[in-house]
Order: C-alpha cells, then sequence, then structure tokens
C-alpha cells in the first residue's frame, strides 16, 4: 500500500513539474490552471484502467493549449463515472468543474450535470450510463459542446496627471482581439511595445489596427505611437489559428500623455 502511494505521489509531482515548466517558458495564463486538476487524477489512476487516458489526455493539454479544454473533459467525465475510488471522482469532478469554470464552453450545462450527477450516485452502473445520456440529450435539445464566440477583450488604463497606462492581457488563439480605447476627451500620443512569438515562419502573424489604417507584422518586437482622440480604439489582432506544436502569442505594454 505504501509502495502504491509513492508511486501516486510520483507521478503528481511529475505532473506538476511539467505544469510549471510549461508555464516557465509560455508565460503563465489561468487557463492552464485546470491542468493541476487532471495531474491530480493521473496519479490517483495510476494503476487502473484509466490511467491510460488521462495519460493521454495529459499530454495533449500540455502540448495544445487549444485543445486542452477537451483533454480535460475527455478524462474527468469518465473518471467522474468509472472512478473505483471516491478520490478519483472528485478529482475528475474538479477536472471537470475548473476547466468550465476557467475556459467556458458553449452548451456546457449537460457536461457540468452529468459531472456532478456521478459523483453523487452511488449506483456504477447507473453512472456508466450518465455521458451518453448527457451527451445524446444536449444534442437533441441544445447542441453539442463548442467553443463560446470569441469577442474583443477591452484592455483596462488608468490616467493620472495627463498620462495613460494601458493593463493589456495576453493576446492568444482562446483571445484573439485585445482593444485599446482612447479616454474620453483630448487628443493622445499614444505608444505600444509588442512582443510576438510560438510560430515558426516570418509570414505577419498579427494586426495593429486604427480607424481604417491595418499595419500587418511578423513575430518579434516593435514599437509604435500614433495619435488618439475620443472614438478610437486600437485594436491588437492575432492573425493565426491554432496549429499543433505552436503557441502564438502577443504580449504588449502601452501607455502615452496628453497632448
Amino acid at each position: 500500500m505504501k509502495t502504491k502511494d509513492n508511486r501516486e505521489v510520483l507521478v503528481m509531482l511529475s505532473g506538476y513539474n511539467a505544469w510549471a515548466a510549461v508555464n516557465l517558458f509560455r508565460g503563465f495564463s489561468a487557463d492552464s490552471l485546470p491542468l493541476i486538476a487532471l495531474f491530480t487524477l493521473l496519479g490517483l489512476s495510476s494503476g487502473s484502467v484509466l490511467f491510460p487516458i488521462v495519460l493521454g489526455c495529459s499530454l495533449v493539454g500540455l502540448i495544445s493549449p487549444a485543445l486542452m479544454p477537451w483533454a480535460m473533459l475527455v478524462s474527468g467525465l469518465p473518471a467522474c463515472t468509472a472512478g473505483r475510488t471516491m478520490k478519483i471522482r472528485i478529482a475528475g469532478f474538479i477536472a471537470v468543474a475548473s476547466t468550465l469554470w476557467l475556459i467556458p464552453v458553449s452548451h456546457s450545462v449537460p457536461l457540468a450535470v452529468v459531472a456532478a450527477a456521478a459523483f453523487f450516485i452511488g449506483n456504477k452502473h447507473l453512472r456508466y450510463f450518465l455521458i451518453p445520456v448527457g451527451f445524446t440529450l444536449s444534442a437533441v435539445f441544445f447542441s453539442l459542446p463548442g467553443p463560446l464566440a470569441v469577442e474583443p477583450v477591452i484592455a483596462g488604463s488608468t490616467i493620472k496627471d495627463g498620462v495613460i497606462d494601458y493593463d493589456i492581457p495576453e493576446v492568444n488563439t482562446s483571445r484573439p482581439e485585445v482593444l485599446l480605447p482612447a479616454p474620453f476627451e483630448g487628443t493622445w500620443a499614444v505608444w505600444i511595445a509588442l512582443e510576438a512569438g510560438g510560430v515558426r515562419d516570418s509570414v505577419p502573424m498579427m494586426a495593429i489596427r486604427l480607424g481604417e489604417e491595418i499595419l500587418l507584422l511578423p513575430s518579434g518586437t516593435d514599437t509604435l505611437s500614433v495619435t488618439m482622440i475620443p472614438g478610437d480604439s486600437l485594436a491588437i489582432s492575432l492573425m493565426r489559428d491554432f496549429k499543433p506544436f505552436n503557441h502564438s502569442v502577443i504580449h504588449a505594454t502601452a501607455g502615452g500623455e496628453r497632448l
């Protein structure tokens, strides 16, 4: 029993270290937090029939941020229903719940109901029917789960003594456009520093748009200056879709002063 416990802890720690290493190289994102629950589930399922499924999904989740929500659901939902111990079912439920909370998925209510019901139902034969029944009801009455329509994110800003500073979130495939609105009054000289990467070519990967003017830029670092008036919005757009083994990302900082 002690050897089994040690194996579970070793698997969990290996997963946590892999998660930390990926965040170190890519930059931390709250979207990756559900992977902690997935690696906990991986350790608890050591030696069970669930282990190969959870292991494969763990690798997919680490390699591909775009596929991570589905990797979490593919491993978490079976763990909720077929987990041989309460600890495994709890870890599976946390994996599903944290994914749906941090990475919203359309028509996700049936998934949440399936996970919660499986967690509380003791009869294993009844639990096994929950996943197909839940997805069937979802497809008939709602629709199959999918990504939410992505709306542009508005960057926050602070203004003090005629100087503006923008708080710009990371631009990536799950957040492909961020808008920097001009203040409500006055004319402003705004600078923006860009650092883009995660691709393997020199084709333009981002578009900077102000009104009808558009500038296309490849990966790398750039600094731009623009003049903005009330009603203007400076848009930073990622031009890349998901591609395996790529992690297209744009980091930006911006500020300015009133003229």
